[in-house]
């Protein structure tokens, strides 16, 4: 049975907060290893840019080095 869900309460956290629980949210999907429906808007974009990736495989950044651009942010 869904639980109703303070929006109120969540209008009154920060904008780093509400990302926070979001994170929160998603992770569950993972936990449950629930099916994400993607739009044919979506898939078409990932098809592309790994087509792109294959046919320009110097274009791509590695993770370690997303990783760190996404930590050198200052997002929270």
């Amino acid at each position: 049975m869904a639980q109703a869900i303070d929006m109120e309460a969540i209008r009154k956290l920060t904008p780093a907060q509400r990302i926070a629980l979001i994170e929160q949210i998603w992770d569950t999907l993972a936990e449950e290893d629930a099916e994400v429906p993607v739009s044919e808007a979506a898939m078409a974009e990932m098809e592309r840019r790994a087509k792109e990736l294959r046919e320009n495989p110097e274009s791509g950044v590695s993770h370690d080095e997303v990783v760190k651009w996404l930590r050198s942010k200052k997002w929270r």
